[in-house]
Formats: C-alpha cells, sequence, structure tokens
C-alpha cells in the first residue's frame, strides 16, 4: 500500500479550506511547473493544522484540485451549498516502478582460455601473437575461465525510461524473464554450432559478425 499523505485524514471541510487558500495563490495542476512555489504556498497554509509540508503532500493537493476543479468550482460559486463538499473526491496515491538507465566507463579484467596446437610449449604464445596478427584468432575467441571483473567505475549520465504501476509488475518482470531466458538459449545454441565449426568457417563468421558490428 503506498504511503498516503497525511492531509488526506483532514475532513473535507477542511480540504476545501486549504484547496481555497492555493486556488488563490495559483497553485499549479503540477507542482513540479514551480515546486519552490507550490511547496511553500502548501507549507504557509499548513501552519494552521500544526503540520509539516512533505513532497507527498504538495502532489496531493495538486491531485486534488485538479480531480475536484469543476466542483470546486461550483461550489466557490455556491458558498451556502454544504452538501457540494461531501462530494469532493479524495486522491489516493499508488506505488509505481521507476525504470531507469545509468551509463558509464570502466575498467575490467577477463579471463580466458584457449587450446593451441604446438611442437614445443616455449612456442605456444608467440604462435598466439602470429595468429593474431594474421586474423586467424582473436582473444575473443577464447573460453571464459571466470566471471569478468569490473572495476573504476564513472557514470556518464543517466535517463528515465518507463514508469508501471506495481500491480503490473508480474507482467513486466514475466516478460523480462521470458527475454532472459530466451536469450539465454539462443546464446548457449550459438555456443553449440559455434563449437562445431571449422577454423576456416569460424574466420568467414567473425568477418560478418564483425563487419554487421561496424554498422550498429
Amino acid at each position: 500500500m503506498a504511503e498516503q499523505s497525511e492531509f488526506s485524514k483532514l475532513n473535507k471541510k477542511q480540504l476545501f479550506f486549504i484547496a481555497k487558500k492555493l486556488i488563490e495563490d495559483d497553485f499549479p495542476h503540477n507542482p513540479y511547473n514551480d515546486y519552490e512555489e507550490s511547496y511553500s504556498s502548501l507549507e504557509n497554509i499548513a501552519k494552521y493544522f500544526n503540520m509539516v509540508v512533505s513532497d507527498e503532500d504538495v502532489q496531493f493537493f495538486s491531485k486534488f484540485i485538479y480531480i475536484n476543479n469543476n466542483l470546486l468550482a461550483k461550489i466557490l460559486d455556491n458558498p451556502n451549498d454544504k452538501s457540494l463538499i461531501e462530494k469532493l473526491e479524495i486522491p489516493v496515491a499508488k506505488t509505481y516502478d521507476l525504470h531507469y538507465t545509468v551509463w558509464g566507463s570502466c575498467t575490467y579484467t577477463e579471463y580466458l582460455g584457449q587450446k593451441f596446437d604446438s611442437y614445443d610449449k616455449n612456442w605456444v604464445k608467440d604462435s598466439a601473437d602470429q595468429q593474431r596478427s594474421d586474423g586467424s584468432w582473436d582473444y575473443y575467441n577464447g573460453r571464459k575461465l571466470r566471471d569478468i571483473e569490473y572495476d573504476s567505475f564513472e557514470d556518464s549520465d543517466s535517463s528515465y525510461d518507463e514508469v508501471y504501476k506495481v500491480n503490473d509488475d508480474k507482467t513486466i518482470n514475466t516478460n523480462f524473464v521470458s527475454d532472459s531466458i530466451l536469450d539465454k538459449l539462443v546464446i548457449e545454441n550459438t555456443e553449440g554450432v559455434i563449437n562445431s565449426l571449422d577454423k576456416k568457417t569460424l574466420i568467414e563468421l567473425r568477418r560478418i559478425i564483425d563487419s554487421k558490428l561496424r554498422l550498429l
């Protein structure tokens, strides 16, 4: 259950009193258009109720005024009709999941292994260098020996992606897991195919992949 504004516990007559004062101060429907002024307006009125204002409270009254806009106008035009106040709708906060992306740079250490045929153990490293220079082998043809180690992270920037109601999380997470499983199966199957290829085919495949990557 999402945390609700403390002001939501006040009766509707009190809420109308606060909303009326805020409307007179041109309190916006979106408090973040001028947050400092919105916060200050509510804070001044909250002193009448000995209440401390939070971000949720500012949001609460922006939503309260927005969803009751027409009704509030009627109440202001008909101040003697007390029954209208009881028709005011109380907004309810919901929990949302904000997805966002952070990117940057880092250093990494990768541990790989590769089997080489050689007539002498001392020639293996030189043979690897030679095959790298003629393009018949590359570092990333090797098998992973253990997990990659990352260090020296430096964030460059970030961006907000989608916002989801938490009630939708099961669907979102299921899709995410399904995609992850599918990606894993594709990788595993690809590795199986690659292990069955000969050296000449692997070199040609690498050329095709490198060409594709340059276009991305």
